[in-house]
């Protein structure tokens, strides 16, 4: 197998495919407490769970960044054009930095303790409102932003894998 379709190593599998489960439940559950009318009990548990959840994966997403920095930026599908290339480098770029963002934004957003799965406690970081405040909509942004450019990732993989590029067959 040549250099340029080779798999990913399969540390970069799992970290990629948590990541994506963590995200996708992270985005759709948020964008569903903020669209429908639910239950206070049911709403205040989903939250509860995305926070920690949230929390375990800061950990997890901090390795995956190293990890990628270690291995150096994977080589392109033969196939695609300059312009491609450049694109899924800029946007790969802009996933890890508004991922960063939302983590970094939705623990220092907390105004209040957190614990994460009852088993540890994380104290409130920050105490001006209006830096809790700034953080909030940092964060309310950046979610936005985020399910836009996941989006477009899933379109790019779409688009390869119908023009015959077995782009996923790499992250399987």
């Amino acid at each position: 197998m040549s250099k340029l379709t080779q798999k990913f190593d399969i540390t970069a599998k799992y970290l990629h495919w948590i990541s994506a489960l963590v995200i996708l439940w992270a985005s759709i559950s948020g964008l569903y407490i903020a669209f429908f009318e639910l239950e206070t009990h049911i709403k205040s548990q989903i939250l509860i769970f995305n926070v920690s959840i949230t929390t375990v994966f800061i950990p997890l997403f901090c390795w995956r960044i190293y990890h990628r920095i270690k291995q150096g930026t994977p080589q392109a599908h033969p196939a695609m054009s300059t312009l491609e290339v450049k694109l899924a480098h800029v946007g790969h770029t802009l996933l890890y930095v508004l991922v960063s963002l939302v983590l970094v934004s939705g623990v220092l957003m907390m105004g209040h303790d957190v614990t994460v799965f009852q088993l540890f406690t994380i104290p409130q970081l920050l105490q001006q409102q209006s830096s809790i405040h700034f953080f909030e909509t940092m964060h309310l942004y950046t979610c936005r932003l985020l399910a836009v450019f996941v989006v477009c990732h899933l379109a790019a993989l779409i688009k390869h894998e119908m023009m015959g590029r077995r782009i996923l067959k790499r992250m399987i």
